[in-house]
């Protein structure tokens, strides 16, 4: 079982990354240092639940995401992650804006479906 640091710290950066954000972006939105951010992202650092509750209204997340491990089952996620780990925040945010589109594109499609069936 992974530490709650560990778990806070990647999905911290998770989140994070996944919004698009630098550390220093996410920092300025937290009121705190992004050296912090990047202490917690490492899981250096364990931070209170009140950063808990800021970070993750920052993120536009439930609190409880970022206490809860990441899909430990799902490879395919896991290789998602892995790619976009590490990349620069507009290539991140690009690949998140794609993917938002295709799903909505999906959710429209069967709603039509459902329509037709009435």
């Amino acid at each position: 079982m992974e530490s709650i640091r560990k778990v806070v710290g990647m999905n911290i950066r998770f989140y994070r990354l996944s919004k698009g954000f630098t550390q220093e972006r996410l920092a300025e939105k937290v009121d705190v240092s992004s050296t912090y951010i990047g202490y917690l992202e490492r899981c250096q650092k364990s931070p209170s639940l009140e950063l808990i509750s800021t970070i993750s209204k920052a993120l536009e997340i439930e609190p409880a995401l970022l206490l809860t491990p990441l899909d430990k089952g799902n490879d395919e996620l896991k290789r998602l992650i892995s790619l976009l780990s590490g990349k620069a925040p507009y290539s991140v945010t690009f690949v998140h804006n794609i993917a938002a589109a295709y799903f909505k594109s999906l959710e429209e499609h069967d709603y039509q479906k459902e329509q037709l069936h009435y």
